[in-house]
């Protein structure tokens, strides 16, 4: 992310970035297939500085595996009226050792749609960036 020129915005810093994906139910994660970029809704957990989601085989899976992917996640405090926004990049691994799934499936990472989602995805940060900023009054942001 590159840094704004606006004098009110911040850069945040990897430690309040990870605190954000913290608190933000659903994340965007991209990913290329065929060699065109598409993103994909993930609800997630961060774990020791990682992102983890759950999901099943097909498009996403294969497009994420072993390859560069970037995960981005926005909010906005309705009562400070403040927005952000974090990306991070990373290759995405599936976690396929049996005692690393039994100790992270403990972990409250559901997937929200119905049907078996028994890949676990985790994305370790290469790079992490975040803003926060004053947001412009918009009608309906209350």
């Amino acid at each position: 992310m590159k840094a704004s020129t606006h004098p009110r915005t911040e850069d945040l810093s990897p430690a309040e970035c990870l605190a954000l994906l913290e608190t933000a139910p659903l994340g965007r994660l991209g990913v290329v297939v065929g060699g065109r970029p598409e993103i994909y809704p993930v609800n997630h957990l961060v774990h020791d500085g990682a992102v983890l989601f759950r999901t099943g085989s097909g498009t996403k899976l294969d497009g994420a595996i072993g390859q560069p992917v970037a995960f981005e996640v926005d909010g906005y405090d309705t009562f400070t009226k403040t927005a952000w926004s974090v990306l991070l990049t990373g290759v995405a691994e599936e976690i396929e050792q049996v005692h690393e799934i039994l100790d992270l499936m403990r972990l409250p990472v559901f997937p929200w749609e119905p049907g078996a989602k028994p890949h676990l995805v985790r994305i370790q940060p290469d790079t992490i960036s975040g803003r926060e900023f004053p947001a412009v009054d918009m009608p309906g942001a209350d």
